[in-house]
């Protein structure tokens, strides 16, 4: 059976039958939770639908741009401020981050909270879930960088893939193995020119932005798992399982001291901006 296909003016009007001022379409199952705890941080009532992937998401950005649709999406940024072929629409919403998970995984307070649990005791875990963080970032330095001119020059290169554990000296690392890491930029790296690495790495300089910010985010996700297993052993002396639904579950509201987030904080006010059309 064909799928149903709606008019561009059904698109736009599904969030009234929720009762909602607005209509966001994302791209995934993981999107929807994410997105909307910030819309109710913004105090905009909005309906959000996942279209069930990103080709399918494709097309709502097509009909926002040639077909001028009323409706809005929000989407993973992936470090589409350095492409010069990035579609900006007021009605184009990104996450701060390369992806959501960057901004689930940036606040240790959750991650503090389960190790705590797990232990059965409470734990400072902020310094050491900081200083993670703060190496895990320059450990992916050439990474990040060779992934931005990978897109931006279109390589046809999968530098990131969808995790990390080929990059790990062991399945249960937590920081990545810097031979590992070094032969795979040395095995690219032909095929980029030495003035394209220049100017990512001019551009990365001038950015605000943590590094952190700049990693996908589904690379992140196992390696951070395998930390907080870690930490469990370290202070408890047992192993636990944790698994990405579980960490997900989690991390997914980031509302806790929000206003004091730049990721968070942007978003917020990013989304505000359409308030006076919603």
């Amino acid at each position: 059976m064909a799928k149903l296909e709606y008019s561009n003016e059904a698109l736009s009007v599904k969030g009234l039958f929720y009762n909602k001022s607005i209509t966001v379409y994302v791209e995934g199952k993981d999107d929807p939770l994410f997105w909307d705890k910030l819309f109710n941080l913004a105090e905009i009532s909005a309906h959000i639908e996942d279209v069930g992937g990103k080709e399918e998401l494709d097309k709502y950005f097509n009909k926002i741009i040639e077909e001028k649709a009323d409706f809005y999406i929000a989407t993973d940024n992936d470090n589409s401020e350095f492409m010069d072929d990035t579609v900006n629409h007021p009605n184009i919403i990104r996450s701060y981050g390369y992806s959501i998970e960057n901004s689930m995984y940036y606040h240790s307070d959750p991650i503090e909270k389960l190790v705590s649990d797990f232990c059965r005791k409470k734990l400072n875990f902020s310094e050491d879930f900081k200083h993670w963080i703060q190496d895990f970032s320059q450990s992916v330095y050439d990474l990040i960088i060779y992934d931005i001119a990978n897109n931006k020059y279109k390589k046809g290169i999968s530098i990131f893939g969808d995790n990390c554990y080929k990059f790990l000296p062991n399945q249960n690392a937590h920081n990545l193995c810097s031979t590992k890491t070094n032969q795979f930029i040395d095995s690219i790296k032909v095929n980029f020119t030495e003035d394209e690495i220049f100017e990512v790495k001019q551009l990365i300089n001038q950015s605000e932005k943590d590094l952190w910010f700049f990693i996908k985010g589904h690379f992140i996700t196992h390696a951070l798992i395998n930390m907080i297993k870690y930490s469990i052993r370290k202070h408890s002396g047992v192993t636990k399982g944790v698994t990405p639904d579980f960490l997900y579950s989690i991390t997914v509201d980031c509302r806790q001291d929000w206003e004091n987030r730049i990721d968070i904080l942007y978003l917020v006010e990013r989304i505000k901006q359409i308030k006076s059309t919603a």
